[in-house]
């Protein structure tokens, strides 16, 4: 019985042995790839997106700046700033056929000697140190750079938020003589983030430094305009410092998100490149599960292999148990299939035993009377053995 018992363990334990294996492998194997993935991530992924992105921006700003340097040494405009701005109308078509020409938003000119702010419409305004709209002027004629780009609200557009580029204009003897340069609008550089997006499969949007939203792509909650408010906000602070870039993670809705943050001189921004680690470690998820199908699979099939064993060598087993018809004279051995065998072939055949011959003492007297007396003088208990297997 006690033999029974330990035979019915074998195949839980078996069972219970090949699953934690195959478990313990798998698990394995996804801690050490999703730490890969993570590192991956971290380290090339986002910011490699990041830098793509800034050398984007710049190339796609590339193309206004150049507009803007050509109007700040254009000799007409020098000319009539120079001619004391006479014929407002001429200054305006100027700046209309910059705008038409080169698809820009808006075009414009501001005189350091009149302080009037001209557009493509027009005269706008005049431009004043008391009027806080009007500090980015005061501000770039100061300045030691040739232009700036600045994001501000369009007077002259009904206050559309627009990429301005503000070039400085001087005349032949390098003196200051005003600010020109052309916009974009602020809708044309989220076409160009929804290009990103889609692109790199990232989500991307732009932050001050207090985490209010400047800008974001469409699939960007419109409800959240500032994160400041949030938990992890803490850690956009603590990576502000660094103006090339820095990685980290934070939990966003019950995942891990994956974050680089990445200043933008330009717009004295943030740029922020996020990818929820979701979504990135779907694929090894699926290997996960796959593997788990197929270590239950081969679970199965081993058991199933390992029961018929069992089976088959309990069967041989059980065959010499309970009444075995042997001849009263041959002493032959009846099979179940009513065959007879020799004593030595059926026990051979249904266990693992192996025979060989000998003669015991009575019947070395019996058949071989000469011998058995020299036995008798030696040892009566011991045969004559010779060995032959069968």
């Amino acid at each position: 019985m006690a033999k029974d018992y330990e035979k019915i363990k074998l195949v839980p334990i078996l069972s219970v042995l090949l699953i934690t294996g195959f478990l313990l492998t798998s698990l394995a194997s996804f801690f050490v790839s999703r730490a890969s993935l993570r590192a991956e991530i971290a380290q090339n992924e986002l910011p490699l997106t990041s830098d793509n992105i800034y050398s984007e921006i710049q190339r796609d700003l590339l193309r206004p700046v150049f507009i803007s340097s050509v109007m700040a040494t254009d000799t007409f405009l020098r000319d009539w700033v120079l001619g004391g701005e006479k014929d407002d109308k001429k200054i305006t078509r100027y700046l209309s056929e910059i705008q038409t020409k080169y698809n820009t938003f808006t075009s414009f000119l501001v005189s350091e000697s009149s302080k009037t702010y001209y557009h493509a419409g027009g005269v706008l305004k005049t431009v004043s140190p008391d009027d806080p709209l009007d500090s980015w002027y005061f501000r770039v004629k100061v300045m030691k750079e040739d232009y700036e780009v600045n994001v501000d609200p369009d007077k002259a557009n009904k206050d559309a938020m627009t990429i301005f580029i503000n070039y400085r204009v001087f005349d032949y003897d390098e003196n200051y003589i005003g600010v020109t340069g052309v916009g974009l609008t602020v809708n044309a550089v989220k076409i160009l983030i929804e290009k990103y997006q889609q692109k790199y499969n990232r989500t991307i949007y732009f932050i001050d430094e207090k985490g209010e939203v400047k800008l974001a792509g469409s699939d960007f909650n419109p409800a959240v305009t500032n994160i400041s408010g949030n938990e992890f906000f803490q850690l956009f602070k603590e990576n502000m410092g660094s103006p090339t870039g820095h990685s980290f993670s934070y939990e966003k809705d019950g995942q891990l998100v994956h974050t680089n943050l990445r200043y933008i001189d330009e717009f004295t921004w943030y740029l922020v490149v996020e990818q929820p680690e979701m979504e990135a470690v779907r694929e090894i998820y699926r290997t996960l599960l796959i593997n788990i199908l197929i270590c239950l699979i081969v679970t199965g099939v081993v058991i199933m292999l390992v029961k018929l064993s069992v089976s088959s060598y309990k069967k041989r087993i059980e065959t010499l148990r309970g009444i075995v018809p042997i001849c009263s004279f041959c002493k032959q051995i009846r099979d179940d299939k009513g065959y007879w065998n020799r004593v030595e072939a059926y026990v051979s055949k249904h266990t693992e035993a192996q025979f060989s011959h000998s003669i015991c003492p009575d019947c070395v007297r019996k058949h071989y009377p000469e011998a058995g007396k020299i036995m008798d003088g030696v040892d009566e208990h011991k045969g004559v053995e010779g060995k032959g297997e069968e």
